[in-house]
């Protein structure tokens, strides 16, 4: 259906299309195009503000991965450049922090906030960048499995409306471990965690992580992404006296890695494996309740560094040699 303007005549205007408008109906169509000439001016002043506005302070975030194990860390590296002209000083106010996180469920619906976040002033000098990593899973509840989105935005100054970044889509999953066991807790009697291993696939790529989960609660204490494994090789783990989760996998064709886990959930280090001469390394747990790796020959990264920095380039050698 079309609309538009109607004009309407007197009697005596005449019957014919040509008949002239008359004064009435002249002031009519000059005061509608005032103020449609008012309607667009205004536009073009706020687009113009915006796009003014929009070069001001340019935000932008990525993020290494899409799928995420529910209770894994979601880091967001948040990048922002300063075009105003000027240096910034980027500050809360006491109330508005001047960057949020928002990140919201498939539904739309923003999810479960843990807390109020304080990112601490920054300063930008004009045209530099600054760049910042956020774990959004400290910041957000992402332990129920799902699809979420999460934009970033910065605030300069209490009566800026803020400059948002681009949006990214990722998801939660919850995963079945291949591997369990409860343990106590030293020194809280009565109160136990369990330990888990999982196998997970994410951008084609087969990730090991160990989790520690409150057993009364079920909630995910810690989960660590220990890194990429090659799984035509079972990853073996084994808890020793300490309560010290052992994690024995094959990262790649040439090594294993042995990973530490303490029943808080902290990481304890790693080291690195290669075969001996009777074949793959395994976990051992010991009469004393120790746990070892046996039938490996251990790596280590700064001795070989010390022992390839000692080998001689052929371009080294004195021009002349004596018998």
């Amino acid at each position: 259906m079309q609309t538009g303007v109607f004009y309407v005549f007197p009697e005596n205007a005449g019957n014919t299309p040509n008949a002239d408008l008359t004064d009435e109906a002249i002031a009519v169509v000059s005061a509608f195009m005032n103020r449609l000439l008012q309607i667009l001016l205004r536009a073009l002043v706020v687009a113009a503000t915006s796009a003014t506005a929009y070069a001001q302070l340019g935000v932008d975030i990525r993020m290494n991965q899409s799928q995420y194990l529910a209770g894994e860390a979601v880091l967001i590296a948040v990048t922002i450049t300063n075009h105003t002209g000027s240096d910034v000083i980027l500050a809360s106010n006491g109330r508005t922090p001047w960057l949020d996180m928002v990140v919201k469920r498939s539904s739309g619906e923003p999810a479960t906030a843990l807390g109020r976040t304080n990112f601490g002033a920054v300063k930008i000098a004009s045209g530099q960048t600054m760049s910042k990593t956020i774990d959004i899973s400290g910041l957000y509840n992402l332990r129920e499995a799902g699809s979420y989105s999460v934009s970033a935005l910065v605030r300069n100054g209490p009566d800026s409306n803020g400059f948002v970044s681009n949006r990214l889509l990722f998801s939660s999953a919850n995963v079945r471990p291949d591997w369990s066991q409860k343990v106590g807790v030293p020194g809280q009697p009565g109160k136990t965690h369990e330990f888990r291993v999982i196998n997970f696939t994410s951008a084609s790529k087969s990730m090991i992580y160990a989790q520690v989960v409150d057993s009364k609660t079920g909630l995910s204490l810690q989960t660590l992404n220990l890194g990429q494994a090659l799984l035509f090789r079972k990853p073996q783990a084994a808890v020793d006296r300490a309560q010290t989760l052992n994690v024995l996998y094959l990262a790649t064709p040439e090594f294993y890695i042995h990973a530490r886990i303490d029943v808080q959930g902290r990481f304890l280090g790693r080291e690195l494996h290669k075969r001996g001469a009777d074949g793959d390394p395994r976990l051992v747990t010991f009469a004393d309740g120790s746990v070892k790796v046996a039938g490996s020959i251990p790596y280590d990264v700064k001795a070989e560094a010390v022992a390839r920095g000692k080998i001689r380039k052929a371009s080294e050698r004195p021009a002349y040699t004596y018998n």
